[in-house]
């Protein structure tokens, strides 16, 4: 079994992630959700001051993936963006962390209305 089949499988059996996101359609790749239904953005894409829930990780299988849910970023999270330059600075429940752009891209977010 190859690196990448463990920890998916490892990934899926720890964080109980399935092979769909919220609205049903398959998890994202790195080129991009293929549902077009659904209203989640990378979150590189949305304006500082943006609150929401976090929707699916952007290939939850590889090891980036695996560090942001170390960290707590896991579908269903409420999530604030508060900062995007210099680095990605979201505030999750009490907790305040910094990410860099390329694991900033791999979160996507469904951002409140209105917000």
């Amino acid at each position: 079994m190859t690196l990448v089949k463990r920890i998916r499988r490892t990934f899926r059996e720890v964080t109980g992630w399935k092979d769909t996101c919220e609205a049903g359609a398959p998890v994202p790749t790195v080129d991009e959700c293929r549902n077009t239904d659904c209203e989640s953005r990378r979150l590189t894409e949305v304006p500082s001051g943006t609150t929401g829930a976090v929707s699916c990780l952007v290939e939850p299988w590889t090891a980036d993936a695996a560090k942001l849910a170390a960290l707590g970023i896991l579908p269903g999270v409420r999530v604030r963006v508060l900062q995007r330059y210099p680095a990605y600075v979201l505030r999750v429940g009490r907790t305040e962390l910094a990410l860099d752009a390329e694991l900033a891209a791999r979160i996507r977010v469904r951002a409140d209305h209105g917000a």
